[in-house]
């Protein structure tokens, strides 16, 4: 009996051993800035005497009022839930799908288009945010293709009113005619167009065409603003558009991992008795990884939510704000000009509390409409 107690002991001597390491790291790691991020919200908190503030106490929510009443937070917030939808209603779904066509060998070569689509994932998403930022700038290559056309067609349009540059071939109707093709833009470059317009076209000897042309597009053909990510009805598009990009491949990897372990036979079975591609698809697969779908939807969810380095690599917030979500809310509070922990540390408090809202109600969706692995 003793030497049962003994080895008891000691087996719980050594689990304790075991466990306390982890618990204590956990503690002071996860669990104590958890506890103070909490008690920072409710208080205050502006440094306190160490560093000349007013001693700080708990004022209860009020930091979570002024958060309530400040416009840039329910900006922020509509970002994130653009974000979210994006990402659970776009990057899910298109991955599910790309997962399946490569896992029933309906296109070819899959493997080669699990690499390519997986590819964004394991770049720098500082280098996907600049590479994009310029992408989208008003002088990156969609503007640049889009301003060509407009160039071509505005020039044209000039070799076919040209007649002779200079000298007798200006004639009023000439002048008319590259207004009329022009806009308002003449009026933005000439105070007075016609005179001025007349002015600049005899100012070309007849061998100057080829010159002329070219100065008549650089200077009245139309420009097209490109600029989307300062655009407040459009700057959030590119962003959306590149987080589906960026992150849709890793769910293709995670769906067609977990559909290696489907019975092949059941399919096979199914197929003989008339099932279509479809039907195999939403009855067989579909309800065999709710289980992955769910873990998925967890993923895109916490990832929507914390997403911070990417979309300030692409705008650095925007202008007025217009591309902000609540890390980036969070951390402009916290360390940019006046910095206000009790704020910032409310701002946290609100990402958790919404990203637990959106992991319940992906539970209670999968669990009323969710298969069995």
């Amino acid at each position: 009996m003793i030497r049962r107690n003994r080895k008891g002991a000691e087996g719980r001597r050594a689990y304790r051993s075991m466990v306390l390491p982890p618990f204590l790291i956990y503690i002071f790691v996860t669990a104590f800035p958890i506890a103070l991020a909490v008690i920072l919200s409710l208080s205050n908190y502006n440094g306190g005497k160490m560093f000349g503030g007013e001693p700080w106490k708990i004022v209860g929510f009020e930091q979570y009022g002024k958060l309530f009443a400040d416009p840039y937070f329910w900006n922020a917030l509509r970002n994130n839930i653009y974000i979210v939808l994006i990402s659970v209603f776009g990057q899910l779904p298109l991955g599910f799908l790309l997962a399946y066509l490569i896992y029933r060998k309906i296109v070819k070569f899959g493997g080669f288009w699990q690499g390519i689509l997986y590819v964004p994932a394991i770049i720098s998403v500082i280098v996907i945010g600049i590479m994009w930022s310029i992408i989208f700038s008003p002088y990156g290559p969609i503007a640049d293709a889009v301003n060509r056309v407009y160039s071509s067609a505005y020039s044209a349009k000039v070799s076919a009113l040209l007649r002779s540059p200079g000298g007798e071939g200006v004639t009023d109707e000439l002048v008319d005619g590259i207004i009329d093709i022009s806009g308002s833009t003449v009026g933005d470059i000439f105070s007075d167009p016609r005179a001025d317009l007349k002015d600049f076209l005899q100012s070309y000897e007849p061998e100057d065409l080829p010159m002329l042309k070219e100065d008549l597009v650089n200077l009245f053909a139309h420009k097209w603003n490109a600029d989307f990510l300062s655009k407040p009805g459009v700057a959030m598009i590119p962003i959306l558009f590149v987080t589906l990009w960026c992150w849709t491949g890793v769910y293709l990897i995670i769906f067609h991992a977990n559909m290696q372990k489907i019975d092949t036979q059941i399919i096979d079975a199914a197929r003989i008795d008339g099932a279509t591609e479809m039907q195999v698809m939403g009855r067989i697969v579909l309800p065999s990884l709710s289980g992955t779908l769910l873990n998925a939807a967890i993923l895109c969810i916490s990832g929507s939510l914390s997403g911070f380095a990417l979309i300030l690599a692409m705008t650095g917030g925007g202008p007025a704000r217009v591309t902000q979500v609540l890390s980036i809310y969070m951390y402009d509070t916290a360390f940019m000009g006046a910095a206000n922990y009790p704020l910032a540390n409310a701002i946290a408090m609100m990402i958790v509390l919404f990203s637990l809202v959106l992991i319940l109600i992906t539970f209670g969706v999968e669990k009323a409409f969710g298969g069995k692995e």
